[in-house]
């Protein structure tokens, strides 16, 4: 899977173009619309490679890109919502505990509530690019949240093996970077989109296809089984 993914953002004839468009949006994502196209974009591509499509989609249709891109925005707030949310109010707690008029428990329950905070952002990290992928195959947005297909998927062992690979070549490529940077001065800094580009389209490729393998068949079965009886 890695050696694939690794060579999946610049195949067909368009990949070096895809790259320069993509990590130019991605070098102006900070005035927001940019940033929604590049989510589009890559909503299309965890659609395309859970289908087991051979090449990344072409940048075209601009209007679905942002519309698509909306709707991972959308999904990506609210299920970062419930951390934040006790995140907040654990620091309220630890503020009281430490203020003098209250013992240390409030503070003690602060605390806990934070570690509790980070396992479930991690829980959030982990799960989010399975229901993006579900939401984008559908176009609904009720499929993000849709535990009975995503349940499988988070517990197959092509899913865990995404997860792991994508986070080693995150290490792996912000270490190879960093190096680049700074044998190039800082000035290659200013490729960082367009490497970065890269690197999530790989990550892509790894989730989507994980997320296919495992749902497909199922699909597959359950219109076999649907056929049948009628």
């Amino acid at each position: 899977m890695l050696e694939e993914a690794i060579g999946y953002p610049t195949k067909g004839d368009s990949g070096i173009a895809r790259i320069i468009i993509g990590g130019t949006l991605a070098f102006f994502s900070f005035l927001l619309i940019p940033g929604i196209f590049v989510g589009g974009y890559m909503m299309q591509v965890l659609a395309a490679t859970s289908r087991d499509e051979e090449l990344p989609p072409d940048f075209t249709d601009w209007g679905v890109m942002f519309v698509d891109g909306l709707k991972g925005f959308v999904v990506g707030f609210v299920y970062a919502l419930v951390p934040i949310i006790i995140m907040i109010v654990m620091f309220a707690l630890i503020g009281l505990g430490n203020s003098g008029d209250s013992t240390g428990v409030l503070s003690g329950i602060g605390v806990l509530g934070l570690l509790v905070t980070f396992v479930l952002a991690f829980a959030v990290q982990y799960l989010l690019p399975a229901a993006l992928t579900n939401l984008a195959r559908t176009g609904n947005v009720g499929a993000a949240f849709d535990f009975e297909t995503l349940g499988p998927v988070l517990k197959s062992t092509e899913y865990i093996t995404a997860v792991v690979l994508t986070l080693l070549v995150a290490i792996a490529g912000g270490m190879f970077f960093g190096v680049f940077v700074a044998v190039t001065l800082g000035f290659g800094v200013i490729l960082a989109p367009f490497f970065y580009f890269w690197l999530y389209l790989a990550g892509c490729y790894m989730f989507g296809t994980a997320f296919g393998k495992e749902v497909t068949p199922r699909q597959e079965s359950t219109d076999r089984a649907a056929t049948s009886m009628d």
